[in-house]
């Protein structure tokens, strides 16, 4: 079972490293962050888990909300600031910081599973520190893809919109929620690798495709 530790917590980094690549050190200060983004998270989840008698209620309502304000604060808060980043390494702090998170998350989420030693529990050890490590960097990668898009947009406007993404993100992230608590089986949890997997290839897909000349393209014409 200590294999089953050691598996999840390399497998988001890993992932980080071969989905996005390694370009500076700088990645490092968003994955830190991530991590401790997980102590005010847990502590404000002691505090309002109470008002939500239904396990369902936190896991697609609150927990996202929380999650999400927390892992996405290093990318806004430069935004707001009037600090501008590339496109591609704003892409890639954003999901350095989701997945440092996911190191933390997986420590209280999976650990209690090792203890199991029925025979699948490696496999889905591997696959849920996977699906959900790439699911928070996507996450917080939805928010930095707004940066990107309101980035030369009026200032004054950057909350509203910057809010607009969050939304957006937190949805996302209540939906993958929801998807992993209906899973049963392998279908299931085909079903919670694929849907980040996806999310991440579409988003890169974004980030690197100049929208708003596209819809000046079409507006010329």
């Amino acid at each position: 079972m200590v294999l089953a530790l050691v598996a999840a917590y390399l497998l988001p980094i890993i992932c980080l490293m071969v989905f996005i690549g390694y370009e500076n050190k700088k990645y490092l200060v968003y994955l830190l962050w991530g991590s401790l983004a997980s102590i005010p998270v847990v502590l404000l989840t002691w505090f309002v888990a109470p008002s939500f008698p239904a396990e369902t209620d936190l896991t697609v309502s609150m927990y996202p909300l929380i999650e999400e304000f927390f892992k996405a604060l290093p990318i806004i808060v430069p935004a707001l600031i009037g600090i501008k980043n590339r496109d591609e390494d704003l892409l890639f702090y954003a999901m350095a910081a989701g997945i440092g998170f996911s190191l933390i998350e997986n420590l209280w989420l999976i650990f209690p599973a090792v203890s199991d030693p029925s025979p699948g529990i490696l496999l889905w050890v591997l696959a849920r520190s996977f699906s959900t490590s790439l699911m928070h960097g996507c996450t917080c990668g939805i928010i930095g893809y707004g940066i990107v898009l309101i980035r030369n947009f009026d200032r004054a406007a950057l909350p509203v919109l910057l809010f607009g993404f969050y939304t957006l993100a937190v949805t996302t992230h209540a939906i993958f929620n929801l998807l992993l608590l209906d899973s049963s089986g392998n279908p299931g949890i085909i079903i919670d690798i694929i849907f980040p997997i996806v999310l991440f290839f579409f988003l890169r897909t974004c980030y690197h495709t100049d929208v708003p000349s596209l819809f000046r393209n079409g507006n010329a014409t």
